[in-house]
């Protein structure tokens, strides 16, 4: 069950967090050179309580501003996930493109090939763990949440309500919290810097057999990539049990095929059912 959160968890950060951004059009970038310290971004006294919409305002400003995100149609993005302390690694691509499609491939040695992805409304997994599955419910709606292409740039349009609930300390760094609840999927908590901008921290939980499960994740290291700062790596947290996922490449505005996104045989075998 741990090996198939893990994979919620990398799809999750590379999609769900809106954290890969518009950069180097027909290009990759492997592992940039960190951004110098960001400025802050018109930070509120400290002694003011903002509204979540102005958290969220100036986060999308603080990483490049709208028009930088609405500048790409698709992201490739390349990573690395190590379950700390137990050897696991996994080697994560995952393909996304406006509006909502997304195929995520992930190989490890101890868990084999395993591919998921959303086409048409359609959330599938087809992987040795569980087998080719159209899923529902729950799992489905969150999928489909972080499915929608760079949403935090969109928030108004993704969300039904974001309210600042207080200033938490992340990492030794005050932080607004931020509750947002989308118009599909379960609510999350996210942490934005109170000085920067960026996004520290984020909450959320996850359906599984065993029920909720919470999970934290803390990405950091951001760089800039074709004018947006992005995220490099990201600690994430769960069933006591740490994982550090780290981007090795992000292409935009690539070239795909028309059917890089079409669900494997096994998944169109069950819709015809």
């Amino acid at each position: 069950m741990t090996k198939r959160i893990a994979i919620v968890c990398v799809a999750g950060f590379l999609l769900g967090s809106a954290l890969w951004r518009p950069a180097l059009a027909q290009a990759p970038v492997v592992m940039p050179p960190a951004a110098p310290a960001v400025a802050p971004a018109q930070a509120p006294s400290a002694g003011a309580l903002p509204s979540g919409g102005d958290v969220l305002a100036r986060y999308v400003d603080a990483t490049g501003g709208t028009a930088a995100y609405d500048a790409v149609r698709n992201r490739v993005v390349r990573a690395r996930m190590e379950i700390q302390g137990a050897g696991i690694v996994f080697h994560v691509t995952v393909y996304a493109a406006r509006p909502a499609s997304v195929l995520t491939l992930i190989d490890s040695d101890a868990t084999g090939h395993m591919e998921s992805g959303v086409w048409n409304g359609v959330v599938w997994e087809n992987s040795a763990l569980r087998g080719p599955i159209v899923k529902d419910g729950a799992e489905r709606d969150d999928t489909l949440r972080d499915a929608a292409f760079d949403h935090m740039a969109r928030w108004k349009e993704h969300f039904t309500s974001v309210e600042c609930t207080g200033v938490a300390d992340v990492n030794g760094n005050p932080a607004y919290r931020v509750v947002v609840t989308p118009k599909i999927g379960s609510r999350q908590t996210l942490y934005f810097d109170r000085e920067t901008a960026l996004l520290v921290r984020s909450e959320s939980m996850i359906d599984s057999a065993a029920g909720q499960i919470a999970v934290t994740a803390e990405p950091d290291d951001y760089r800039k990539v074709g004018g947006i700062l992005t995220p490099f790596t990201s600690r994430v947290s769960l069933l006591g049990q740490q994982r550090t996922l780290t981007v090795e490449t992000i292409e935009q505005n690539v070239d795909l095929a028309a059917d890089r996104f079409d669900p494997p045989a096994e998944i169109k075998a069950l819709l015809r059912k």
